[in-house]
């Protein structure tokens, strides 16, 4: 009776008031909400992007992308330059990159919220540039990880509170020059040995609901993963990952579903400041979970050819877009994971007992 009771009033008051903000039922937790995580590739917003953002403004390169990374409460991406003014060039590299502190106001345009710094360029000019780098990110409220003054300070995971659930995101390098690998008394990247990627893993586990591992990694321009990459990669979710990131080749490799999580070897490129017909097609990747767990991953595939988009990625849709699906699946055959089609997009619905 008492319940009948508790319902008519209910209706009642929803029937008198209907715009008054109800309690959240207790029963319903945020913690159990979905929530999205959208991963890019590569940004370098300096070299030839950087007119671009000049003129156009700092928004202009997400104008045709920035509705899919509104589908996401984070969008995380790999930093391939500093942010800087300061330092010089190091020498004996072919490609020394830099930006503008624009490009600081460009990722926040765009929503990021967290970038990964542990990148064989972000030291190109030197410790002031990536103090640079780390302070006006800061001021941006743009979290990172993978890079500091020191090895402690670059192996820092970035932690991240989202509807009610907390995300550690940690980054390594794995690419040349060594030289840029941080030490006990020296800036640069974190590296990527499986000491310090167990350690760190085991360590964030358990002060995150979720733990992002990025890792800079294989060889530009290559299309398979190497051997390394997957030993690697399957070994941090056996440690505690719940989806491992790959950037560096600049063109997309495969998908692998592992034990019902999701390692993606390279996202390509996002926006890169220079022209190339090699780096031609890239993704947005959108993963949801739902607690502890992956319940869906999408792709949208992107025309990021700065001939033709001009340093604004595009969504490819179409043959074009079926062309990016079925490459991506073609590759990822030998980890017998497959995108099926819908809307123009290719999703993955694993299934996996969530993580403890």
């Amino acid at each position: 009776m008492l319940r009948i009771r508790a319902c008519l009033l209910l209706f009642l008051v929803v029937f008198l008031f209907p715009n008054i903000a109800l309690p959240a039922d207790p029963a319903v937790s945020s913690s159990d909400a979905d929530l999205t995580i959208a991963a890019v590739g590569d940004i370098m917003l300096g070299h030839r992007a950087a007119p671009w953002l000049r003129q156009e403004g700092a928004a202009y390169p997400y104008a045709k992308v920035l509705p899919v990374l509104r589908e996401a409460q984070l969008v995380i991406g790999n930093l391939e330059a500093p942010i800087s003014t300061r330092g010089a060039a190091v020498e004996n590299k072919q490609f020394t990159l830099r930006a503008e502190p624009l490009a600081a106001d460009s990722l926040a345009a765009a929503g990021i919220r967290v970038v990964t710094l542990a990148n064989n360029h972000i030291l190109d000019f030197g410790p002031l540039a990536l103090q640079d780098t780390l302070n006006i990110l800061d001021e941006h409220g743009i979290l990172h990880s993978g890079a500091g003054m020191d090895l402690d300070d670059a192996r820092q995971p970035a932690f991240l509170k989202v509807g009610g659930r907390t995300i550690a995101f940690l980054s390594y390098s794995l690419t040349f020059p060594i030289e840029f690998y941080a030490s006990a008394g020296r800036p640069g990247t974190a590296p990527g040995y499986k000491d310090y990627v167990r350690r760190d893993i085991e360590a964030a586990r358990p002060r995150a609901d979720l733990v992002v591992v990025s890792f800079h990694w294989g060889a530009e321009l290559m299309t398979a993963a190497k051997d390394y990459q997957q030993e690697l990669g399957r070994k941090a979710i056996d440690w505690g990952a719940d989806l491992v990131l790959g950037h560096h080749p600049h063109i997309l490799q495969e998908l692998e579903l592992y034990k019902g999580r999701l390692i993606a070897y390279s996202l390509g490129n996002f926006v890169f400041g220079s022209e190339s017909d090699k780096t031609n097609s890239s993704i947005i990747l959108l993963c949801t979970f739902r607690g502890k767990s992956l319940v869906r991953a999408e792709i949208v595939p992107l025309d990021v050819n700065n001939y033709r988009v001009a340093y604004q990625p595009r969504i490819l849709t179409g043959a074009q877009a079926e062309q990016v699906i079925s490459g991506i699946n073609a590759a990822s055959e030998r980890f017998r994971t497959r995108l099926v089609r819908e809307n123009g997009r290719g999703v993955l619905a694993p299934t996996a007992a969530p993580r403890n």
